[in-house]
């Protein structure tokens, strides 16, 4: 289906290392939340580039160790971000690299679901106005598997009720690729 090279699987973890690396020096995003805010631009009405993309992925400037590693790093997240493009433009189901639940793992560390999700809406929040303002209501109801599953308003009632029914829940998550690229063609199906 696809004419771009996916990543392989050492670039993936090179990649993968590198950003949980710049997470623990700065808050900055794991792979999940860098795929789904990559996923985001893709589906968004105004994608945004590189130059405004970088202070959402990484919170502080990083310090590259050299000029070689700065190109691998770009390279590959430039890589990501056509793929996620061609695969979100293929019209089907959207594959999100994770498990389609919001369990958090033995140590109590976030699903990698979970941290999609807030990627995603990472950038959904940086211009509410385009996500929201034309079609608000079809916009919510494909954006709410993706704001429950990111946790950012666990305390809301309607979230709160998911959360204790696991079936429901995992029903509400399974809607995420679908909505992808729903919210895609809600943004430029008329072009």
């Amino acid at each position: 289906m696809s004419t771009l090279a996916a990543l392989d699987e050492d670039q993936l973890e090179t990649l993968a290392l590198f950003l949980e690396e710049q997470s623990e020096v700065a808050d900055g995003l794991d792979f999940f939340a860098l795929h789904g805010l990559l996923t985001a631009n893709a589906v968004a009405l105004h994608r945004l580039d590189w130059l405004a993309l970088e202070p959402i992925v990484f919170a502080e400037p990083v310090k590259w160790s050299s000029d070689q590693d700065k190109q691998t790093i770009l390279s590959l997240i430039d890589t990501l971000q056509k793929e996620i493009i061609e695969l979100v433009e293929s019209g089907q189901s959207f594959p999100v690299p994770c498990d389609l639940n919001v369990e958090a793992d033995e140590d109590g560390e976030a699903a990698p679901l979970e941290n999609w999700c807030v990627g995603f809406i990472m950038l959904s929040m940086e211009d509410e106005k385009s996500w929201y303002g034309e079609h608000e209501e079809q916009a919510a109801e494909l954006l709410f598997p993706i704001v429950y599953a990111s946790g950012v308003n666990a305390e809301a009632p309607e979230f709160a009720e998911i959360d204790e029914d696991d079936r429901l829940s995992k029903q509400v998550c399974a809607d995420i690729p679908d909505n992808v690229v729903d919210l895609f063609l809600l943004y430029h199906g008329d072009k």
